[in-house]
């Protein structure tokens, strides 16, 4: 039995490469991976680093998912800590409505950044961030929620108002996620998620970097 293969990309940016060179990259190893018949591709989110061009899973996504005809893409993971659940859900609904059957929203815990970036990414509200963490599980099913076509109503100034991430969805994201303790563990299997440990390495310099990675699961296929 051949194994599923899959890619998790930080876009690497090397020393003689410019973020545009580091982005084109991964869109070429991406198209390669997607001939070859590897499952997904996924990118990662980190902020403020020198070599790392991964900031903006959704972006990417996009333009990797373009470029390519069958792959799934997806993060690997958007650090949901950082935004408000609404945001992630409007952008990774749109995604699957341009891309059906193709998008991953792999979701972790963590940061992903230094504590001078995640202050910024809160507005300053470095309460907030911590909030965000204590309230994960929360915040998975909130998105989980708000991707449904059903979506959820809410009770506004004694009213009670629809609030969904895109009007007519057809289809729904593959929710995923990313966490190496058995927290994210127990998390996936209360919530009957898929789940993703950590495998990777970084660049040795000389390419993009990325590491094929096999993607285990909690109650679905890999």
């Amino acid at each position: 039995m051949t194994p599923a293969l899959s890619v998790l990309d930080l876009v690497p940016v090397r020393t003689d490469q410019t973020t545009a060179d580091a982005v084109a990259a991964s869109r070429s190893l991406a198209q390669v991976a997607d001939e070859l018949g590897y499952t997904r591709y996924w990118v990662a989110e980190h902020h403020n680093m020198p070599a790392v061009a991964a900031t903006n899973p959704p972006v990417l996504i996009a333009t990797l998912a373009a470029s390519t005809k069958r792959i799934r893409v997806g993060s690997g993971g958007v650090m949901l800590p950082n935004h408000e659940p609404l945001v992630i859900a409007e952008q990774f609904a749109l995604l699957e409505a341009a891309f059906p059957g193709r998008i991953d929203l792999g979701i972790g815990r963590a940061p992903g950044t230094d504590m001078l970036t995640r202050y910024v990414l809160r507005g300053g509200a470095t309460a907030a961030a911590d909030d965000a963490v204590a309230k994960f599980p929360q915040y998975v099913e909130d998105v989980a929620t708000l991707m449904h076509p059903d979506g959820v109503e809410m009770t506004v100034a004694g009213r009670r108002e629809p609030l969904r991430a895109t009007p007519k969805a057809a289809s729904v994201p593959t929710i995923w996620l990313l966490g190496s303790s058995d927290y994210s563990a127990r998390l996936a299997a209360a919530r009957g998620l898929r789940l993703r440990s950590p495998l990777r390495r970084p660049g040795d310099g000389r390419g993009t970097g990325p590491l094929p990675v096999d993607v285990p699961a909690v109650g679905g296929e890999p």
